[in-house]
């Protein structure tokens, strides 16, 4: 929704609009979870904190989707999973071995490849950068919600990162709205309300899947990227594009194999 409407309206905008429709779905579900209270016994300075990298990482990947094919996109945002691997070997003392840095490799790797790196490329660099930082901020928002789990709920975490980014988006456009026409601002609305639920499932997920089937159904991601780039912008990804994202995928699968075993073990 943010792609299509991207050249008409502020990106800021757009955003702030994104966040607070997402509230609608996250409200209700973690009232249904933790009741009307919810907002009692909050360690605010973390929700915070959290929130505001949360938000910079929102801004950089959309800012990012805009200027390229979704299909480049969500190669490099697959980047996150793999930093968030190498931030908790340092930070959290997660074991980190030779397969795990052979999957690391060839993750970057892949994205390196999809992001046409030869010859003449249309591809952004630019939009490159702001997917590969906003990868960067999604990393570091898991692993401080890791870190101190204790502080907060999945709920709670992803209903203040949202309400964080709406009041931030609200207050950079500086009270300068463009008048939308009811088509425009019912996908922004309808785009928001996606977004909450697509939060709220995941964490639905996450919760009831094992880790390692859960891990595998966020490839689907891709799948999902290269279709919607081909059928709503008419986006056919690249030779570079399709062998980028087979090499991304088969780091994941190392790794989902990796684990598997492991656990089994």
């Amino acid at each position: 929704v943010i792609k299509l409407l991207g050249d008409r309206y502020s990106i800021l905008q757009l955003l702030f609009l994104n966040s607070l429709f997402s509230l609608i779905p996250l409200f209700y579900f973690i009232c249904k979870k933790h009741s009307f209270k919810f907002y009692k016994n909050q360690n605010y300075y973390f929700q915070i904190v959290r929130g505001v990298i949360h938000t910079i990482g929102f801004l950089c990947v959309l800012k990012g989707v805009i200027l390229l094919p979704l299909s480049i996109v969500y190669p490099v945002l697959f980047t996150s999973p793999l930093m968030l691997l190498v931030m908790s070997h340092f930070f959290l003392s997660d074991n980190i071995n030779i397969i795990r840095v052979l999957a690391i490799l060839m993750g970057f790797f892949g994205v390196l490849i999809s992001a046409e790196p030869f010859g003449s490329s249309n591809v952004s660099i630019q939009g490159v950068l702001f997917i590969f930082f906003g990868a960067f901020c999604i990393a570091i928002t898991h692993l401080i919600t890791r870190k101190y789990n204790y502080l907060t709920s999945s709920y709670s975490a992803a209903f203040f990162s949202m309400a964080v980014s709406a009041i931030i988006f609200f207050f950079t456009t500086r009270f300068s709205f463009e008048v939308m026409t009811v088509n425009d601002l019912s996908l922004s609305f309808l785009g928001g309300v996606f977004a909450g639920l697509g939060v709220s499932a995941v964490i639905y997920g996450s919760k009831t899947l094992p880790s390692s089937v859960f891990g595998l159904t966020s490839y689907f991601q891709i799948i999902y990227g290269v279709f919607l780039g081909w059928i709503i912008f008419n986006q056919l990804p690249s030779i570079y594009n399709y062998f980028g994202i087979l090499i991304v995928i088969l780091a994941g699968l190392l790794l989902f194999y990796f684990d598997k075993s492991e656990n089994e073990s």
